[in-house]
């Protein structure tokens, strides 16, 4: 009895293990540069560079309609059906804004649907950044 109930808890020691390591956080995989698909009218292109203390806290680039600089925090989905959020703030012609985006990371492609406005914009990676670097 005391053999079997020792095989059950290393097992489900195992397999915490597993589920805790096996998918990439969610930082992890928006890291990087992207680049708009066709008929994004918002951000022609995105680059997520993660902070060397806190990765899910980064400095983002925002290529509009000039090149425009600002800060991102990723917030990790919440339970069964819950959605990673990056929250982006930047500030354009003096006026700051922060915008919250469900996202997701498909291979190469990431999907990012404004939180409150239902509009989805596409990306195509162009190169990663490993967590933790700058630039």
């Amino acid at each position: 009895m005391k053999k079997t109930l020792a095989i059950l808890c290393l097992f489900a020691l195992l397999g915490g293990c597993l589920a805790a390591c096996g998918a990439p956080k969610p930082e992890t995989l928006l890291a990087g540069q992207w680049k708009a698909s066709a008929g994004s009218l918002e951000f022609k292109s995105i680059a997520f560079t993660p902070g060397a203390e806190d990765p899910r806290k980064g400095t983002v680039s925002l290529g509009m309609t000039s090149l425009v600089g600002g800060s991102y925090e990723v917030i990790p989905g919440q339970g069964k059906d819950a959605r990673d959020m990056v929250k982006i703030t930047y500030t354009l012609w003096l006026i700051s804004t922060t915008r919250s985006y469900y996202f997701t990371v498909e291979g190469n492609t990431l999907n990012m649907q404004e939180e409150n406005a239902g509009v989805t914009l596409t990306f195509t990676r162009e190169s990663a950044v490993a967590a933790g670097t700058t630039g």
